[in-house]
């Protein structure tokens, strides 16, 4: 799971009235990236000059070839600038209740590592929760992850991983991990078998 601290960037005026009302919760990635792409005017290959990446890799991710980290996802986004909120918020919700059956969490990365949030839609809340699958030897990738409040995870299935400060710790099923104040981490999955994690933060990442 590659994440980055929720951040406060800019909207654009225009998009927010028309295109993204029309997106569904269950859009893909690439769908969503393409309609809000296409929502600012600019190009696959005028996006990936602002975003320092190349157009073959905007490309694969709109045709849903490729499932960016969130990490590149962010630095995608800013590039137009949007947030990883407003992005993943879309479209909008403002009940006090929300029920989500498997299938109705937000998808944030797909493969080997499989990440799912729930509640995306809510602009407002305080706290956020992801479900996580990583096949044997997925991680979160290369980018150490730095969220600035709380991060709390249970390990449901599995044996992961966890780096902090360049010292790893193994942690099996039924055990967790808690950081606060910014401390930079990874993780990967360190068995032969999925692993499942159930991570909570505060602030909200998206």
């Amino acid at each position: 799971m590659s994440r980055k601290p929720k951040t406060s960037t800019p909207k654009a005026p225009a998009i927010a009235a028309a295109p993204l009302q029309d997106m569904q919760g269950d859009l893909k990635i690439g769908q969503r990236l393409k309609m809000v792409r296409e929502a600012f005017g600019v190009s696959q290959r005028e996006l990936a000059k602002r975003a320092g990446v190349t157009n073959a890799s905007i490309s694969l991710i709109e045709q849903d070839a490729h499932a960016p980290s969130v990490v590149s996802l962010h630095k995608i986004l800013r590039a137009l600038p949007m947030s990883l909120a407003d992005f993943f918020a879309i479209p909008p919700a403002e009940e006090d209740v929300l029920i989500a059956a498997p299938e109705d969490l937000t998808v944030i990365t797909r493969g080997e590592a499989d990440m799912r949030c729930l509640a995306s839609q809510r602009r407002d809340k305080r706290l956020q929760m992801f479900l996580e699958h990583y096949a044997p030897n997925a991680g979160t990738g290369e980018d150490l992850i730095v969220h600035d409040g709380e991060t709390a995870a249970l390990v449901v299935e599995g044996t992961i991983e966890l780096e902090i400060g360049g010292k790893a710790h193994t942690i099996g099923a039924g055990g967790g991990y808690q950081l606060f104040s910014g401390v930079p981490y990874r993780i990967r999955n360190a068995g032969d078998t999925p692993v499942v994690v159930v991570c909570a933060v505060t602030p909200p990442m998206l």
